[in-house]
């Protein structure tokens, strides 16, 4: 037996009743990173299975196909082989997979080989998952190869330690920069396929609504519904906030209705009309606040034709639809921030000015292969904070000792026995109760090979 197949049967074979935290974390990862190396093995198998069945022997009748003879399918992008059309049924049935399950496998194995060969070689070295290879591969087949190219050269890079999520705006700005035309023609592809929809089922007189709009309608259509909720809680609701939402839906059908309610509840509120404008005096703005966060390259802005603008909370999309979006707004342009030239402060709380730029220096959640980007995360202070009445010292409160985490992260770091350095802006050390160190930046995570203390 080989040294690799005697480590294989140890591993599944010993016990797990006699492994401490350590021997267990190692075992769990040894067996994940077997697991992924054998996906990525039936991926090779199923790129040379391709290989093996390039021809199609055509079985002729007078100089014709006979109708429903097997026949050469392109099974992945453009630019990859074609494959004997009944192949993949074969592969799929000694794998368990239904015979579409293993046309996708086919496509895909092809896809990343031919039109993302960076990736490929990545994958093949153990270094990007294979699941992150397969779905890059789907997501990106209808684009030429081209442009699947300078996608290739913009995720290969970092594929191996972003979330998903993050690798996906990549992709989508990558494609949005590689064909412009076709960016557009997805967007008025997807804008054609809105609608709202009624749900079927009736659950005590509750139903659902599906919505599927354009992003700024969403987010429109969120804030109007937050501000009736806070107005109905004003005016004597004790409901849920969810529940005050739900309903919020009833009064926003009825547009004299929600505007009665805001001007109720503007005067309950005891908003003082003196400080309105001459022209808004007795009126109630409609419009509930609304902040959109839009990333423009230099080069967007300077160029006439579509570029990428990326949108916080949305992702990457053309240049033209923010234009579209924005049409009617009351359009609020920030400057530039200096992210080195942040003053620390010695106080404990956060000053705007601060919290915006550490959130544009590090826009995702610092522990270790998060993908949260939300807004709403907590910033935590990296060396805890002391109060200088404690000794502590000045300008604690700065960038490069701040780092955002969803709430339930924060506790895990204050709480749950990990540690984290921040040794250079922007760049955090963390090692886990039991000695596994991570390394996350503007690239990711990576693992660092040491269990040393």
């Amino acid at each position: 037996m080989s040294v690799v197949g005697a480590i294989v049967e140890d591993m599944f074979d010993q016990g797990l009743d006699g492994l401490d935290a350590d021997a267990t974390l190692t075992l769990a990862s040894t067996a994940r990173a077997f697991a992924n190396r054998a996906e990525v093995r039936v991926i090779e198998a199923a790129a040379h299975w391709a290989d093996l069945h390039g021809l199609v022997q055509q079985v002729d009748a007078g100089g014709a196909a006979l109708p429903g003879t097997e026949r050469m399918v392109q099974f992945g992008g453009e630019g990859t082989p074609a494959v004997a059309e009944f192949a993949p049924a074969e592969l799929g049935a000694e794998l368990a997979l239904s015979s579409a399950a293993a046309e996708r496998l086919v496509g895909a194995a092809l896809d990343l080989r031919h039109r993302l060969p960076r990736l490929w070689s990545r994958m093949l070295a153990g270094e990007v998952l294979p699941w992150i290879g397969r779905k890059t591969a789907e997501i990106t087949r209808d684009l030429s190869p081209e442009a699947a190219d300078a996608i290739d050269r913009r995720v290969a890079p970092w594929a191996h330690g972003l979330s998903w999520g993050r690798i996906e705006a990549i992709v989508e700005a990558a494609r949005i920069e590689a064909d412009p035309a076709a960016a557009v023609a997805s967007a008025e592809e997807a804008a054609r396929a809105q609608g709202v929809w009624l749900g079927r089922a009736n659950d005590h007189g509750i139903k659902d609504i599906y919505i599927r709009t354009e992003a700024p309608n969403a987010i429109w259509f969120d804030a109007s519904i937050d501000r009736i909720a806070d107005d109905l809680a004003r005016l004597g609701d004790d409901a849920t906030k969810d529940v005050r939402r739900a309903r919020a839906v009833g009064v926003l059908a009825q547009p004299q209705r929600a505007l009665d309610l805001f001007s109720k509840a503007a005067s309950n509120s005891g908003a003082d009309d003196e400080e309105q404008p001459a022209h808004n005096k007795g009126q109630v703005d409609q419009r509930p606040p609304v902040t959109l966060y839009v990333h423009l390259s230099a080069e967007t802005l300077d160029s006439p034709a579509c570029g990428v603008a990326r949108v916080e909370g949305i992702g990457a999309v053309t240049s033209e639809q923010v234009k579209s979006w924005l049409g009617g707004c009351d359009v609020t342009l920030k400057p530039v921030i200096d992210l080195a030239g942040q003053v620390p402060v010695d106080g404990y709380e956060i000053p705007d000015r601060i919290r915006e730029a550490v959130r544009l220096r590090t826009p995702a959640d610092v522990f270790p292969y998060s993908s949260s980007t939300s807004r709403a995360m907590d910033l935590d202070h990296t060396d805890p904070y002391l109060d200088p009445g404690d000794d502590g010292p000045p300008g604690q409160t700065r960038a490069d000792n701040l780092a955002p985490m969803t709430r339930h992260h924060h506790r895990i770091k204050t709480h749950g026995r990990w540690q984290v350095r921040q040794p250079f802006n922007g760049v955090f050390v963390w090692r886990s109760p039991h000695n596994r160190y991570f390394v996350v930046d503007h690239g990711g995570t990576s693992r660092i090979a040491t269990s040393a203390a």
